[in-house]
């Protein structure tokens, strides 16, 4: 550990070392092949344990840990014989005919590995491994994430500020011009779902939203009622985005206590330039609520998810339910299109069953049709 321990190839069909460490929170392994009597690593990797993996005993983490370097390393466990350094009794246990749960599942697919078992009689790389574990933090419970909005409609135009603060204490600020003419209470709900699209991008999972409108916050909570047909619109996409956080809600603050927002909805409104490079600035903002969202057309796979998104309605069936709020966070809808979010990469139209083949038999043998096979024919679709 007096040197960068930089990685190196492993000769074809030589040895290579493995050593385990594992901690309450962590378990790390490194790689190694022998230089005569040094040990270069070719590879390590550490592993912050969530979940379930917390309550396994300390040989089920060890084990734990080998299954994911087999995994993550095939082609060097698959091309070299592997020996593992440990001082726990894991390779008795793994070499065992009586073990159970997990554990045989862990042998099962070890087994097709030529994989040795030593104990560890001295340091080496070991004291890597050790060193990975000790930098990996504990994984912290989920912070909260305060969120002022406000939204502004006059002479000059329509706009929405929203303040994020970060549990750390920093700011982001967003200053948005709706492009079209909407009332107040409606810049105000709109404001609420930029916010809530602000917590998706920023990864936020449990969220305070602070608005200084009393109606919209009242009927988000549910203590007002929403008669007008565009707030009950408003209020079905606001559950629909909310759906994938953990935990929000909504508190009514007085307006003195929301000025930064004030001031950012007003200063979209008016469209003049930023000489702060604190705010981050949209031009434009297209309308969630349009009086001519209207969706005529034959029901399909897209339909409950166009219902709950406009017009906030449930199939009675729960688990559909369930389901429909779980995947309505990966669609949007856009000029009454319903398009999937990508990784990275554009919206994706959502095509009902006729649409689909129709795509399909022209991709696979129209003009410009390939004949491609099944896997090539559905990339080339998306």
């Amino acid at each position: 550990m007096t040197e960068l321990p930089v990685l190196v190839k492993p000769e074809p069909g030589k040895k290579l070392w493995v050593y385990l460490s594992a901690t309450e929170q962590a378990v790390s392994f490194v790689l190694v092949k022998e230089e005569g009597t040094d040990q270069k690593p070719v590879y390590y990797v550490s592993h912050a344990l969530r979940g379930a993996e917390l309550k396994y005993n300390e040989v089920e983490k060890i084990a734990r840990a080998l299954v994911m370097t087999a995994r993550k390393l095939r082609p060097y466990f698959l091309s070299h014989p592997i020996v593992v350094l440990t001082n726990s009794p894991l390779g008795r246990i793994m070499t065992h005919a009586e073990v159970s749960g997990r554990m045989i599942e862990w042998t099962i697919e070890l087994r097709e590995y030529d994989i040795e078992y030593k104990p560890r009689v001295a340091i080496k790389a070991q004291a890597l491994t050790n060193f990975l574990i000790e930098m990996i933090r504990p994984p912290r419970e989920e912070e909260v994430w305060r969120f002022f909005v406000d939204g502004a409609s006059n002479l000059s135009g329509c706009g929405v500020g929203v303040v994020l603060i970060a549990p750390s204490g920093e700011k982001i600020k967003l200053a948005l011009r709706i492009d079209s003419r909407v009332t107040n209470n409606e810049a105000e709900y709109e404001a609420v779902l930029v916010g809530l699209q602000a917590a998706r991008e920023v990864d936020a999972s449990r969220v305070i939203i602070y608005s200084d409108s009393q109606l919209v916050a009242q009927q988000i909570k549910g203590t007002y009622e929403a008669k007008n047909e565009k707030m009950l619109k408003y209020l079905g996409l606001i559950t629909a985005r909310a759906a994938s956080l953990t935990d929000w809600s909504i508190e009514q603050i007085p307006r003195e206590e929301n000025e930064e927002a004030d001031t950012l909805a007003k200063l979209a409104t008016s469209m003049s330039d930023i000489s702060t490079r604190e705010v981050l600035y949209f031009t434009r903002l297209v309308l969630s609520v349009d009086e001519k969202m209207t969706f005529v057309q034959e029901n399909s796979w897209k339909t409950p998810l166009i219902d709950y998104m406009v017009h906030g309605k449930l199939p009675e069936d729960w688990d559909l339910a369930l389901k429909i709020k779980k995947q309505a966070p990966k669609f949007v809808i856009l000029n009454d299109v319903l398009y999937r979010r990508s990784y990275q990469g554009p919206l994706l139209n959502c095509l009902s069953e006729n649409e689909v083949e129709y795509v399909l038999r022209e991709i696979h043998e129209g003009c410009c049709g390939e004949h491609l096979g099944g896997t090539a024919l559905a990339r080339k679709s998306i």
